[in-house]
Order: structure tokens, then C-alpha cells, then sequence
């Protein structure tokens, strides 16, 4: 039977940085990856679109299919019935499908926004999974995902194209880590709650429906 991944999320450089790890793992799992992001970054469009071409071509060509909602940074609260009316539109309800998105213990309203839409579907899933960010408190995972060499080095690779280290200065993401540790964010995890693995690089994920 078909399934389907929608990743739902906030900005460009959400998928690089949180969903990279997952859609590596679990890409053959799907017949169509729905990469959906809400708000537009003009100057970023150019490199994201480059990141998804690297995507496919180590995961031997897979499709995605990416939508740009184009909705305002930063104000995607005030336009959550157009945005969920959107999403909604998107989704094809016909069919099995999962869902990757935004925690609702997150810092950033962008990202809470995108979790209050997603949550109203989740009872129509077969799995519901949030991810970790940079701006994310009191996150706890039940999953986590180690990053071989070369999984590592294409996110290193993507998220290099990005200021990401400039622009997440703010957050605990700069704090803890340095250089390209800065997207090994199952390392940050780590730290804020004093636990330990012996993974290298790993994304870390809060699942809370798999069926």
C-alpha cells in the first residue's frame, strides 16, 4: 500500500539542520516525500534548492516534491487559518501518510504555529514525529538517529551553504557547540539534558504516534 511523508516545517534550513537524519534513514519507506515549508526566504531559495538536488542524488535520485508557502518570517501566528487552509489543501487524505513537524515544546513561535496545524491531523496518520531544533526546551526524545560519515558530511555540506552559526548565535546551538558541531543538534540534546550515547552525529526526534 502507498504511503506518503509531508514534512512540515517553518523555514528554509529547518529540513538541513532537524530532518535531515530521518528522511536518510526512512526515504525508501515512502513513495512520495512531501517537503513543505511555510514562509519565504528569497535570498535562501537558491541554496535550498541546490540542498534538495545533493538530497536526492545520495539517496540515488529519490523525487521530492517541495511546496514554498510563502507566508511571512516571523509572523506565521497571525495567519494561522490561511496557513492551515493551505496545508490542508496540500495533504492528500485519501492516502496513508506521516508527518514530520515542528515540537510543541519550542521556543519559536514560527515553529509552534506549525505544530498547532499539524496537530489537527494527527489522528490522521500512521506516524506523527516532531524534531529538534536549536530553539526547542524541554524537548524529550524517543529516537534517535546516527549520522554515518557520509550522511554527516552531506548535512555538513548543506548546512555550510546557510550562515546558520551567525544567525543561531542567540540560541543554545551557539553556546555549545563550535564549528560545524553547530549542526550536529543530537550533540546539543545531549547536553542540555545530561545524557549520554556513543553516537558521533545524530539527529534526535519525539515520536508520538507509529503504527
Amino acid at each position: 500500500m502507498k504511503k506518503d511523508l509531508y514534512v512540515l516545517v517553518a523555514h528554509i534550513d529547518d529540513i538541513e539542520l532537524s530532518c535531515w537524519g530521518y528522511i536518510n534513514k526512512h526515504a525508501n519507506d515512502y513513495d512520495n516525500i512531501n517537503l513543505i515549508i511555510a514562509s519565504d526566504w528569497e535570498r535562501k531559495d537558491k541554496i535550498w534548492r541546490g540542498n534538495i538536488d545533493l538530497m536526492s542524488s545520495h539517496l540515488k535520485n529519490k523525487e521530492f516534491n517541495y511546496i514554498n508557502l510563502k507566508f511571512p518570517q516571523r509572523k506565521l501566528q497571525t495567519n494561522l487559518d490561511d496557513l492551515k487552509d493551505k496545508f490542508y489543501g496540500i495533504i492528500n487524505f485519501d492516502q496513508r501518510f506521516d508527518i514530520l513537524t515542528h515540537d510543541d515544546k519550542d521556543c519559536h513561535t514560527d515553529h509552534l504555529a506549525i505544530n498547532m496545524i499539524a496537530m489537527g491531523m494527527y489522528k490522521y496518520t500512521n506516524k506523527f514525529i516532531t524534531i529538534y531544533s536549536p530553539s526547542s526546551s524541554k524537548f524529550k526524545t524517543n529516537y534517535w538517529i546516527p549520522l554515518d560519515k557520509d550522511a554527516w558530511d552531506i548535512k555538513v555540506k548543506m548546512c555550510n551553504k546557510y550562515n546558520i552559526q551567525a544567525e543561531q548565535s542567540y540560541t543554545k546551538l551557539g553556546y555549545y557547540l563550535q564549528s560545524e558541531e553547530h549542526y550536529n543538534i543530537g550533540k546539543t540534546y545531549q547536553m542540555e539534558n545530561f545524557v549520554h550515547n556513543d553516537y558521533e552525529h545524530y539527529d534526535v526526534y519525539r515520536i508520538l504516534k507509529w503504527l
